[in-house]
C-alpha cells in the first residue's frame, strides 16, 4: 500500500528505461530495486493487471524463478511509483535486455555468453511455475551476467492475463498450452528479425 511517508524523488538522473506507458527508475535509497511510474495516471491498466497477477503468484510461491519480483507501492514526485526488484549484474550495472544483446553483438558473442543455455533455463523456470504473461517481447526480457560468460535471464514486465476469467491462473494445462504458444512465436520472431536461434 501506498505509504504516508514523505514522497520519493524520482529524478531524470534515476531514470533507467522508458516505454509507451510506463518510465522505470532507480530507487533513490535502495539499490537492489526499482520504481515502476506512470506516464499518464488514467493509463494503468496494464499495471493493475500485473499487480493483481503478483498478489495472486505471491500465494503460492516463496520466491518467484525467472521475474523481477513485485514488493509494493510508493508515493513518489510523479504519483504513485510500483516497486520491484531490480537486477543488476555481478559487477552491480543495471542488466540489459535481450533486445540490447541482439542488436549489438555479433552470433559468436552471443554464443560466447551463453544466451541460448540461459535462455532454455528461464523457459523451463516459467513453465515450471505455470507462469501466465501477455506477448514475450526481447525489451522486457534482461540478461542478469554473474560472470563474462554466464548468466541467468528474468521478465520484467508484461505479467498477468488481459482476461476476463484467466482460466490459465487456476488449470496448469491451460497454462503450459499458452505458454508453448508464445515461447514458440517469440523464438519463431527472434530467428526472423535477429538471425538466431534461441532454443
Amino acid at each position: 500500500m501506498t505509504s504516508a511517508h514523505p514522497s520519493l524523488n524520482l529524478s531524470d538522473e534515476l531514470l533507467i528505461a522508458k516505454g509507451r506507458h510506463r518510465a522505470c527508475y532507480q530507487h533513490p535509497t535502495n539499490a537492489e530495486l526499482c520504481i515502476k511510474v506512470h506516464l499518464n495516471a488514467h493509463d494503468d491498466l496494464e499495471t493493475i493487471r500485473e499487480v493483481r497477477y503478483f498478489k495472486w503468484l505471491h500465494r503460492g510461491h516463496e520466491k518467484l524463478a525467472g521475474i523481477a519480483d513485485y514488493c509494493g507501492k510508493v508515493s513518489t514526485n510523479l504519483g504513485t511509483g510500483y516497486v520491484y526488484e531490480l537486477v543488476k549484474d555481478y559487477d552491480g550495472q543495471v542488466s540489459k535486455t535481450l533486445e540490447h544483446y541482439l542488436k549489438n553483438l555479433d552470433d559468436t558473442l552471443l554464443q560466447a555468453i551463453d544466451i541460448s543455455s540461459a535462455y532454455r533455463e528461464f523457459k523451463r523456470a516459467l513453465q515450471r511455475q505455470y507462469i501466465s504473461m501477455m506477448n514475450l517481447k526481447t525489451y522486457n526480457i534482461v540478461f542478469r551476467k554473474e560472470s563474462e560468460t554466464k548468466g541467468h535471464f528474468y521478465l520484467v514486465d508484461n505479467l498477468g492475463s488481459a482476461n476476463l476469467l484467466p482460466l490459465s491462473y487456476f488449470f496448469k494445462s491451460i497454462a503450459s498450452r499458452m505458454l508453448r504458444r508464445k515461447f514458440l512465436r517469440f523464438e519463431s520472431l527472434v530467428a526472423e528479425r535477429y538471425h538466431f536461434s534461441l532454443d
